[in-house]
């Protein structure tokens, strides 16, 4: 699968300035500071969360309704009694957001509003300043020539670091790395986080396969996963524009792609569908929400439905 790929000078601006940062924490805060008198929880800080998570600590149980996560099932009480029970749990204090950012090649594409990559970046500060506002900590890696951790922090000084790295330049070059490291990284990230975590993801998964669910699985199982698929709707399709010179970091050579051949637009296009159902499926197999930010969209406005689903 050949994607086009920015390749401009050294000079590039980031893909978030810093005014653009700040002028979009401003807009969340401004947002959830009016959703604050919905708000009546106890202890509850003055914003709402995208994460609707719990504490980690069992207190109770009660009867399991429709709904709940199965995960919970408190199994001795079924034992005991013969009826589906599930755990209640403390509230918890303090949660943490573990942002995993993939700046791979693909990422660098877009035919609208912006790259893939800038969309990344926004949705993830978005999370990010929403965690604070909750007083909750974020950490996170961006995946990019390599893979770079940042600690937890739970201020805006802390956490600016992983977004400026987020919304840096378009590398100039990517080592002919053609491919994402996400799914090489899956399995080490369990020992990054801490029980409790949200862990989100965000990508476009061009990369990720069915060899992936176990690792999947096993984050699913332990940590609350989420998933941002980042779309364009210009890789999708091939159009008939005729003849279209592209590069492969693949291959690392510049290739020329005849559009008007109906069956190579076929081809891709059934390729392409297949592999979004593909990606669709892995993660509802692996009982992890996903939720699809066009980058040709306001992202604030698209992730309001991703903090409806979670």
């Amino acid at each position: 699968m050949t994607r086009a790929v920015n390749s401009s000078a050294t000079s590039n601006p980031p893909l978030l300035t810093s005014m653009a940062l700040e002028a979009l924490q401003w807009q969340i805060l401004d947002k959830w500071q009016r959703n604050q008198d919905k708000t009546r929880a106890p202890h509850s800080g003055p914003f709402a969360s995208f994460f609707r998570g719990q504490g980690m600590e069992p207190h109770d149980s009660r009867p399991y309704q429709a709904g709940d996560d199965i995960r919970h099932l408190d199994w001795r009480a079924i034992a005991r009694s013969g009826k589906a029970t599930t755990k209640v749990f403390l509230d918890e204090r303090g949660r943490s957001l573990f942002l995993v950012i993939d700046r791979h090649p693909g990422m660098f594409f877009g035919t609208r509003v912006e790259l893939k990559a800038a969309s990344a970046a926004r949705a993830a500060a978005i999370l990010a300043f929403t965690a604070l506002a909750a007083r909750d900590r974020v950490a996170g890696a961006i995946i990019d020539n390599g893979i770079h951790y940042f600690p937890s922090a739970n201020t805006l000084a802390g956490v600016l670091p992983l977004l400026y790295a987020a919304a840096a330049p378009a590398p100039t070059t990517h080592a002919r790395r053609a491919t994402s490291q996400l799914p090489s990284l899956l399995p080490a990230l369990a020992q990054r986080s801490s029980p409790g975590t949200d862990l989100c993801l965000i990508s476009d998964f061009h990369d990720l396969s069915d060899q992936d669910a176990p690792a999947l699985q096993a984050l699913s199982h332990d940590y609350a996963v989420h998933a941002i698929r980042i779309r364009d709707s210009g890789e999708e399709a091939l159009k008939d524009i005729g003849s279209l010179r592209v590069y492969s970091p693949r291959s690392d050579k510049y290739l020329t792609i005849d559009t008007h051949d109906n069956t190579l637009r076929e081809r891709y296009l059934d390729a392409m569908t297949a592999h979004s159902k593909a990606v669709t499926k892995l993660f509802a197999q692996c009982g992890i929400a996903l939720t699809t930010i066009d980058n040709s969209l306001d992202t604030l406005t698209q992730m309001e439905t991703f903090h409806a689903r979670n």
